[in-house]
């Protein structure tokens, strides 16, 4: 199955995330390079290391990038390994979502890492509301981008993306919702939270979780 394609947009919201000055990030999944293109502009000093499973790609991405390994993170080499012992930052940016393991994968991170190191993911998060409503009409139908990327392997939604950190040895930092302004959005909104409120959940919450179509989450190790 060919990957999702790559793009000169990066995540605006990961980017704000990370720490200026760092001496090095690895960034798996580094697409065209366009978010190491952007850090390395401010920040020239840092070893960006990137980590592409397709050559297309890792290609695109040595443009910016100090070194790219071209290589399944999920069956790393004991090189790449070596790379994580001293990272400031792992960047997964709609990457985790691809992987068959990734609470694997953290864990290992978890184990590797140096203490003052972190994490930094993007996730999309299928209790949107759009994807809410596909489950009601029974159409579960994958497509080239979005929620149902038929590239995606695993789903999450807020709650089981903070166990995924938590559980493998991450605390979170912070939790960013990324809420973008989809026609008719507020209408949806209203019947989860009538839904919510029905069901004697936290309708707040419950808005805030359907409006939301990505997080971005900032975690420590433990």
């Amino acid at each position: 199955m060919n990957q999702t394609p790559p793009t000169d947009i990066y995540n605006q919201t990961v980017f704000e995330v990370i720490p200026k000055g760092l001496k090095k990030i690895i960034e798996i999944g580094t697409g065209s390079g366009a978010l190491a293109n952007a850090y390395k502009k401010e920040n020239p000093n840092t070893n960006y290391i990137g980590v592409e499973i397709d050559s297309s790609y890792a290609d695109l991405s040595r443009r910016y990038c100090e070194k790219v390994y071209l290589e399944n993170f999920e069956k790393p080499s004991i090189d790449l390994l070596d790379e994580l012992k001293d990272s400031d930052l792992v960047i997964f940016s709609d990457v985790l979502e691809h992987m068959y393991n990734p609470w694997k994968v953290l864990d290992t991170l978890s184990e590797l890492l140096p203490p003052y190191s972190s994490v930094i993911a993007s996730i999309p998060n299928t209790q949107h509301w759009s994807f809410q409503k596909s489950l009601l009409a029974g159409n579960l139908t994958y497509t080239d981008s979005g929620l149902l990327d038929r590239t995606h392997i695993r789903f999450f939604t807020r709650k089981t993306m903070q166990e995924l950190f938590t559980k493998n040895g991450f605390s979170i930092a912070t939790i960013t919702p990324r809420i973008f302004d989809f026609p008719n959005q507020n209408e949806h909104l209203e019947w989860i939270k009538s839904s919510a409120i029905a069901f004697n959940l936290d309708a707040e919450e419950a808005i805030l979780d359907a409006a939301t179509f990505q997080f971005v989450i900032n975690a420590n190790r433990t």
